[in-house]
């Protein structure tokens, strides 16, 4: 897993470039799908997903990155070899990958995760999590996404490439603390939210780990008992 695909409009290559920078430096190759621009950005940000989802099928990729070019890389990119080794070896687990989250409902702590170095990074399973700014699509959500194209709306009216991930029921991971975020912007500046979104997936993993941890103390008392 070392090769994404960069979402970017013709006439913004320099934002292409920041983000082929940043990412490069841990390892990940991007290449620029040059779009234009749409009246509608959430649908032409959604079709833009789905024509390379489709690009991906055609090619029988077992996986496709994508990353919008407002993104941003994270310190906790750095364990990037453990998330994408353990993703690749866990392929019949999950369907969506999200480097970073919004309004985050966490379901499952992956506890057979092991990271690289010391840094606090758990693996987690969400029954519910937008945002596509880093994303990795498993082959498992090709066909279900691009279901999108038949729904009877006409396109304007249809859901978002966000809010597909609940309705077609595929199973979306992330790592808290995230690998990566929507880039601050005076007229678009998510850090409040995506803080909240990790301050919960942190609480959820603490306190799992906390009740795993009792439950082994009182079947070690037990024991010696």
């Amino acid at each position: 897993m070392n090769k994404a695909f960069v979402i970017n409009l013709d006439s913004a290559e320099k934002e292409f470039q920041e983000v082929q920078q940043a990412f490069l430096l841990f390892g990940i190759e991007c290449e620029r799908f040059v779009v234009t621009p749409d009246g509608n950005k959430q649908i032409g940000c959604t079709i833009t997903h789905l024509e390379l989802i489709a690009h991906a099928k055609k090619k029988g990729w077992p996986y496709l990155i994508v990353i919008e070019d407002d993104c941003t890389a994270r310190e906790a990119l750095q364990e990037w070899p453990a998330i994408s080794r353990y993703l690749l070896n866990n392929r019949d687990r999950w369907d969506i990958f999200l480097g970073g989250v919004l309004y985050v409902q966490p379901k499952k702590l992956y506890l057979d995760f092991k990271k690289e170095t010391s840094a606090s990074l758990e693996m987690i399973e969400c029954s519910h999590a937008v945002t596509a700014h880093f994303i990795i699509y498993n082959q498992s959500s090709y066909d279900r996404l691009l279901q999108w194209y038949e729904l009877p709306e006409p396109p304007e009216q249809r859901p978002n490439i966000d809010n597909l991930f609940e309705q077609y029921q595929l199973k979306v991971w992330t790592t808290s603390p995230g690998i990566a975020w929507q880039k601050p912007r005076p007229q678009s500046d998510w850090t409040a939210q995506f803080e909240h979104a990790e301050n919960k997936l942190r609480y959820f993993s603490q306190s799992l780990r906390n009740c795993l941890k009792y439950r082994l103390l009182g079947r070690w008392l037990k024991t010696i008992q």
